[in-house]
């Protein structure tokens, strides 16, 4: 008997120092950049796990930030609106915006923050994508990420002992530790520790895709694919209002709080733009911002509603011709994303801090009692930038009838008429993406058609690696 006690104690402590030296490596390593440990050049010294982990690491970092003013979006913001701008009177900012973030992602780490008791300023940088309502699923939180419930309550001091195993001892945070210390000397994206995501490698890889043009291809080829597939079912409407009582939710928690809310409409490219309305998109897309003013309206207080997605100077940057991958567009990396110096006039804009000159025509005020005036211009200045820019619309004009999401309308009309395009009644489901099989197989054989042989390539791997989310 005295044997085998022996014996079994000798097996925990084998497990105890196991389970210890697992903890003691993901530790040292902190590839979420979570612990004050000792930093070695070449072995911790980036915390590379946001590449893997971002909900994670940026769970984290509100409790050891203790934010008083944040970011919140997707991709977009994640890169291009920085926490030391100086229009984020609270200090410290961090960057909470996560790249793929749909509203309800937002909306908890908006909880999160607002738990901390700390949280004086958001900037909620918002567009289209983040209230499809189709890709909800696919972006939840795992609670052991938070530290607070679905209703913003603190979760109980469980859940944070919860979150440091899961940290120290899970096998998703050794695999993320091992993949952080072997890419140490790579050349990989690297988040700051206000949580801005460096550009550099995004550069790169337009780069590698062919330069802007090629790159914008692949990001229109892709919201093409995946969003906004079936916008008549009952099933989008329930979701979309649900996304929309979030957005609501989060207005009134902030003016209930004393929080300065900020919602931006991100300045996507006019391509993106023409996407949105060759897609069938647009009646549902100027809904959508007349929803985003009604709740602002409604909740009153020091919140505002700013768009930035018209058509302007910035805007409207002209496009390198395709397998151009030397020249540099100013302000766009492709036509979903812009560059930080866009960002920087975004936020210049919105805190009263001048550059104005720098982008004629760049954003405005969202007000119920402008707005109607104000869609109506920008459908007058999209079609103007149609008529400008045929061979971009035309270029888009065919990608969406290669996807089956151009209405009839746009490949007889390609002056783009607000008649026949822009105030299109709902098309039904199979207009939106016709055909059977598996999505995925579909959109693989559209986008072999897609673009030039090069860019085929690139699409390709794209579309095996992603989830069907809008890209990063």
């Amino acid at each position: 008997m005295s044997d085998a006690g022996h014996y079994l104690r000798l097996v925990a402590l084998f497990g105890l120092t196991l389970v210890a030296l697992l903890a003691a490596f993901n530790l040292f390593v902190d590839p979420y950049g979570n612990f004050d440990v000792p930093r070695i050049s070449g072995v911790n010294a980036r915390a590379l796990g946001f590449n893997r982990q971002p909900l994670l690491a940026k769970s984290l970092a509100i409790s050891r930030v203790q934010p008083a003013s944040i970011i919140l979006g997707n991709s977009r913001p994640e890169s291009a609106y920085d926490p030391a701008h100086p229009g984020f009177a609270a200090r410290p900012t961090y960057n909470l915006a996560v790249g793929g973030a749909g509203l309800g992602q937002i909306r908890r780490y908006f909880l999160e923050a607002l738990s901390t008791g700390h949280l004086r300023q958001v900037l909620l940088a918002t567009d289209l994508s983040m209230f499809d309502a189709s890709l909800q699923a696919a972006q939840r939180v795992p609670e052991v990420f938070l530290l607070t419930n679905d209703s913003g309550r603190i979760a109980g001091a469980g859940r944070r002992w919860e979150r440091m195993a899961f940290t120290l001892l899970s096998g998703t945070a050794s695999g993320d530790s091992w993949w952080s210390l072997r890419r140490q000397r790579d050349a990989v994206v690297e988040y700051s520790p206000s949580g801005l995501r460096d550009v550099t490698e995004d550069e790169r890889k337009v780069e590698r895709e062919g330069g802007h043009r090629s790159a914008s291809l692949l990001t229109e080829a892709t919201f093409f694919a995946t969003n906004f597939r079936d916008i008549t079912s009952p099933r989008f409407h329930r979701g979309y209002d649900k996304l929309l009582g979030e957005f609501r939710e989060l207005v009134a928690v902030s003016v209930q709080r004393g929080v300065r809310l900020d919602v931006v409409i991100n300045p996507i490219h006019a391509r993106h733009t023409y996407v949105y309305a060759v897609a069938g998109l647009w009646p549902a897309y100027e809904q959508w911002k007349r929803d985003l003013a009604a709740a602002v309206a409604h909740a009153g207080g020091s919140v505002a509603l700013w768009d930035f997605s018209g058509v302007s100077t910035c805007t409207s940057e002209s496009m390198p011709a395709e397998g151009d991958a030397k020249t540099k567009m100013r302000w766009y990396r492709e036509s979903g994303h812009f560059r930080p110096g866009l960002g920087t006039l975004v936020l210049d804009r919105v805190y009263g801090l001048g550059g104005a000159d720098a982008c004629p025509g760049l954003g405005r005020r969202l007000e119920e009692a402008t707005l109607e005036a104000t869609l109506a211009e920008q459908r007058a200045s999209l079609r103007r930038w149609v008529a400008t820019h045929p061979g971009d619309a035309a270029e888009v004009e065919a990608l969406a009838r290669r996807y089956g999401r151009a209405p009839s309308a746009a490949a007889s009309d390609p002056a783009f008429l607000p008649s026949t395009m822009m105030q299109s009644p709902k098309r039904t489901s199979s207009e939106v993406i016709p055909g059977s099989g598996s999505p995925r197989r579909r959109a693989l054989a559209r986008m072999t058609r897609a673009t030039s042989r090069s860019t085929r390539r690139v699409a390709h791997r794209r579309l095996r690696t992603s989830a069907f989310v809008e890209r990063r």
